[in-house]
């Protein structure tokens, strides 16, 4: 094949592709209910993230929020939708975010898990001090 022609079919791929490109859907920039979610506190009793939440009252909320994203609202109008309806309950807290995920995390731990967890912390700590006590005293 001749140079030009290599070089014409190149460009026409690479037309071919932006066109591909530019034409395709962009659902990375579509609003989703978890991005929303993650902005909300649970509207029950427990400490969690809305996002985090699988109970029925979250789950009613996480609909509602699709709704809303399905009416063409904005990330920021539906959080603010939610605290003119259910007040500054529906609002999230930086302190209620970390409760929420360490809540989120230690649910199910019993006495014989945090036992373990505190005595293996207070054992890697023993060993870390032995450790550098030695290295310094040599």
């Amino acid at each position: 094949m001749k140079l030009a022609t290599v070089r014409q079919t190149y460009r026409n791929l690479r037309l071919l592709l932006l066109v591909g490109w530019l034409t395709m859907p962009f659902r990375c920039l579509a609003l989703t209910v978890a991005e929303v979610a993650k902005d909300l506190a649970c509207p029950c009793q427990c400490p969690l993230i809305l996002g985090d939440c699988n109970m029925s009252c979250g789950l009613e909320w996480k609909d509602d929020i699709g709704k809303l994203i399905q009416e063409g609202m904005t990330k920021q109008q539906i959080i603010d939708h939610f605290i003119a309806e259910h007040g500054e309950d529906a609002r999230l807290s930086a302190t209620q975010r970390i409760h929420g995920k360490i809540f989120q995390y230690t649910r199910s731990f019993g006495t014989a898990d945090w036992v373990l967890l505190w005595t293996g912390v207070l054992g890697w700590l023993s060993l870390m001090f032995f450790g550098v006590y030695v290295g310094v005293k040599r």
